[in-house]
């Protein structure tokens, strides 16, 4: 139904995101940090409130804006931090992201 593929790029917007802004203001952001076109149908972006507890997804499907979430009752997602940045995963590691698998600063792919 999403017509999300393994080729699809998934982009953070790393550092917090108020997890009350629509889809309106999540498209603001991919535009102005991200710099990337929210409408593009092969891009899917993530981002990631305070607590570190909540994630939410934006993606175009050709017709309409997406949003989702997911929250986790216990534990923090391991989320970049960096306020300024954004980071890209592919969909494995997004997967991985999401179901809230804690990383030891080694095993991430990236430094610190």
């Amino acid at each position: 139904m999403l017509g999300l593929t393994a080729s699809t790029r998934v982009f953070l917007k790393t550092g917090v995101t108020d997890g009350r802004l629509g889809a309106d203001a999540l498209k603001g952001l991919v535009t102005q940090v991200i710099r990337e076109d929210p409408h593009n149908r092969q891009h899917l972006f993530c981002f990631c409130n305070k607590a570190r507890n909540r994630l939410r997804l934006l993606w175009h499907d050709g017709s309409g804006f997406w949003v989702a979430g997911k929250s986790l009752p216990r534990g923090r997602y391991d989320f970049p931090q960096d306020a300024a940045a954004a980071a890209q995963l592919n969909m494995a590691q997004l997967e991985v992201l999401v179901k809230g698998v804690q990383f030891t600063p080694a095993s991430r792919g990236y430094r610190r």
